[in-house]
């Protein structure tokens, strides 16, 4: 069978492209012919991330002259695993783009990640909806996120009638459900991120070796949102003896932290907490690895957009390891993985179940 799907996959974001790759290759494993459909959307073009406007507005010269070295390299790393590791269509920009060349496939696949956030994708996307093929294309939504607990009142029938001509639809987060259901439409049925789909060997094979080599906590926070995280793993850093290290976009080393890794490819991002002793983060993806490669954690909630970390914590039982209140003392404690091993496994099979009901 020949599958097209369509996710975000060209965010430099290391979850948004691990998911991607994940999601091609529980397809792969099942025997099929499996293609990411290359939609870009406008606001994710290099024109359009290059003159947008910076932090605080910011969209001087001095700006962008900056930005210039920050581009290059995350093309060197994120661009380089988009093309080897992704079996990628030809180029499409726009949902109309989509409506006038669809490309031809037996299965049309809306994938995970926050593809139904209207605040990421600055309205109803209506590519990410699959809204550009006929009504006798098979289509469904595999573990697709809407980023955030209910939709605005404006976006409601809208969004009902696009989700309606999905033959099945499978989430990522118990709130989808709800967001689902109150409007009326079948409960969908809720799956585990792609990226738990695959296990640590599966993830080793692209991983990079060792990159530090004595004992460390790994932080990585998205988009930067501290809220106390920096100062909370140097607390736990020191009192564990390890060394602090962070990856992120920054250019320069931050204060408290002892070593930065700074626009690293997808596979040293893998080996980074494949090797980590401790992980503090406040990624969604951040969490998932952390579990899958069995990290001892916390997590720092963002300001926004943490639905999906609350629902994957109450899955695998460790609520506990968000940290609400400023008390780390959690972090003492050492996580059994028996439990959460268990739930992750189980989730495993009704993900083939969901796929084997679909005849996929």
């Amino acid at each position: 069978m020949r599958v097209a799907i369509v996710t975000l996959h060209r965010v430099y974001n290391y979850g948004s492209v691990l998911q991607a790759y994940a999601t091609q290759e529980v397809f792969e494993k099942r025997g099929h012919d499996t293609k990411i459909i290359d939609y870009i959307t406008p606001q994710r073009t290099k024109w359009r991330l290059f003159w947008g406007k910076g932090a605080e507005g910011q969209s001087n010269v001095i700006y962008r002259i900056a930005k210039i070295g920050s581009f290059i390299l995350k093309e060197k790393t994120f661009g380089r695993f988009v093309r080897t590791r992704l079996n990628l269509t030809k180029r499409y920009v726009t949902a109309d783009d989509l409506q006038r060349d669809p490309p031809e496939a037996d299965l049309y696949v809306t994938g995970s990640d926050q593809t139904w956030n209207s605040q990421y994708n600055e309205g109803i996307d209506r590519g990410f909806f699959l809204d550009f093929l006929p009504d006798t294309a098979r289509r469904i939504a595999f573990v697709s996120s809407f980023g955030k607990t209910e939709l605005d009142k404006g976006e409601i029938e809208e969004t009902k009638r696009l989700l309606r001509r999905y033959e099945k639809i499978s989430v990522r987060e118990d709130s989808a459900v709800k967001i689902m259901t109150d409007m009326g439409l079948e409960a969908p049925t809720h799956l585990m991120d792609p990226t738990l789909m695959l296990d640590k060997e599966e993830w080793l094979k692209i991983a990079s070796p060792r990159l530090v080599k004595k004992p460390y906590l790994i932080l990585m926070l998205l988009y930067n949102e501290d809220n106390h995280a920096t100062e909370y793993a140097r607390k736990i850093a020191d009192e564990k003896g390890l060394k602090l290290v962070k990856i992120s976009w920054e250019m320069k080393k931050p204060p408290l932290v002892d070593q930065l890794f700074t626009h690293r490819s997808p596979a040293d991002f893998l080996s980074l907490f494949y090797y980590a002793d401790f992980v503090v983060t406040n990624s969604f993806h951040g969490l998932a690895f952390s579990l899958n490669l069995e990290k001892q954690f916390i997590i720092v909630p963002r300001n926004e957009f943490n639905s999906r970390i609350e629902s994957l914590l109450r899955l695998v039982g460790l609520e506990d390891r968000l940290i609400n209140d400023g008390n780390i003392s959690i972090a003492q404690d050492r996580i059994d993985y028996s439990l959460p091993n268990k739930k992750i496994v189980q989730e495993r099979k009704r993900v083939d179940e969901f796929l084997n009901q679909l005849n996929i």
